[in-house]
């Protein structure tokens, strides 16, 4: 048994072996596709991740893509409740109204003000009150009817994902958790399966080249199965008594949840879409509007127009309107990052997406996370293969070295 075991069992250890490298080398497929976040190293000596490198090209994809076949923009905004938003502005802005009012007239004419009358003021404060209201309503009307114009959604979540590097991880993770596990481990069972015939063959025909070349196969193979059994079949096939389908497509439902909960809950939140309309490429139209409905609320009353324009001269009042703006601009930022007015409107744009995506046909429903895996993909099989063909080196090296010079194993 001890002489069987010494002849034989360096055979029997070949697959498990094989089985660790398919594993291993999946594992750092999925390491090297999403990690590091920046690049480590010196070119060419280094590497930063698949995604984390293509940030712009996978956020833009997801956008024109996913976002795109489900209505893109002009969903989501039909998908928002106007009225709803309104009454939160409102709300909010209401009880700061007489505080701004103060604030700005101390900031710009502070003399004037404090002279005024306690009974003037008041009829100012019921004034501007009053027009905010107006103001409100006709403003958020002025951005439903062009908001196309004020929002790049594109811009919005490429400028996201590249402020946080692991945002498009984050996606891919919470999408495609298990079969990005599936990968990892389905590598074991195909580098055992490989290195049954890598056994055979190499007990049959031992050249130096077998144990390298089956690991080559090992590396290499594992990786590229793997991913097409995650995406492939699109449409469920019967094949005996078993229906398959890609486990991607098979968790569309599922998958188009956890999708859509993260996108509204960490991309598409209203704060972002503020920020992005105030500062982003399009923001001076936005700063037009707001501007437009400013001096709207401050001209339309005579009573403002004698406090203001009348008391501090044309200059002043230009002063003025632009403090204003500022004053505006920060209210509104300020009303944006509520935590319980986002959560309301995630949630019905989470719903929207989650409906229409889990309805999407397969071919487009794979484009979700698709891309990730094909771009770039031979090189992540090329690295498998020079990993495993490492891993053959060593097995013949390790378990076979002394039986080589021993015996003589034909080298040709």
């Amino acid at each position: 048994m001890n002489d069987w075991l010494l002849t034989y069992g360096s055979y029997l250890l070949i697959p498990f072996i094989a089985g660790l490298a398919g594993w291993g080398t999946n594992w750092l497929a999925i390491k090297m596709t999403f990690y590091p976040l920046e690049y480590v190293g010196r070119f060419p000596f280094g590497w930063r991740g698949v995604v984390p490198s293509r940030i712009a090209k996978f956020a833009s994809g997801l956008v024109d893509t996913t976002i795109g076949r489900i209505g893109g923009l002009h969903a989501i905004v039909e998908t928002i409740d106007v009225d709803e938003v309104k009454k939160y502005l409102l709300d909010y802005a209401t009880p700061m109204i007489a505080e701004a009012v103060h604030d700005l007239m101390r900031e710009q004419q502070r003399v004037l003000w404090e002279n005024l009358p306690a009974p003037t003021k008041k009829l100012v404060f019921q004034v501007v009150e009053m027009e905010m209201r107006e103001g409100i309503d006709e403003f958020m009307e002025d951005i439903r009817d062009h908001y196309a114009r004020l929002l790049d959604l594109k811009e919005l979540v490429v400028t996201k994902c590249e402020e946080r590097p692991g945002l498009l991880n984050e996606l891919a993770f919470a999408c495609a958790s298990k079969e990005l596990s599936f990968l990892v481990y389905s590598g074991a069972f195909f580098g055992f399966a490989f290195g049954i015939a890598q056994a055979l063959v190499w007990f049959f025909l031992p050249q130096w080249w077998v144990l390298p070349f089956f690991g080559f196969l090992v590396g290499s193979l594992t990786n590229w199965i793997a991913i097409q059994l995650i995406f492939r079949p699109l449409e469920p096939e019967k094949v005996g008594p078993w229906v398959i389908q890609g486990l991607f497509l098979k968790r569309q439902k599922e998958i188009s949840g956890e999708f859509s909960r993260v996108f509204t809950e960490d991309v598409l939140t209203a704060k972002e879409v503020v920020h992005t309309m105030l500062h982003g490429e399009r923001s001076e139209r936005t700063m037009a509007v707001l501007r437009s409905h400013i001096s709207r609320i401050m001209e339309d009353r005579l009573i403002v127009q004698l406090v203001t324009q009348a008391a501090v001269g044309p200059e002043g009042y230009a002063d003025l309107k632009d403090a204003a703006l500022d004053k505006g601009i920060k209210y509104v930022e300020e009303a944006a990052e509520d935590s319980g007015f986002n959560r309301l409107q995630a949630q019905r744009i989470q719903e929207m997406m989650r409906e229409r995506i889990s309805s999407q046909p397969p071919d487009e429903f794979q484009e979700l996370l698709r891309p990730i895996f094909k771009e770039d993909e031979w090189i992540l099989v090329a690295i498998g293969g020079a990993l495993g063909a490492l891993a053959g080196w060593a097995q013949l090296a390790l378990l076979f070295g002394e039986r080589v010079i021993a015996n003589g194993v034909n080298m040709g």
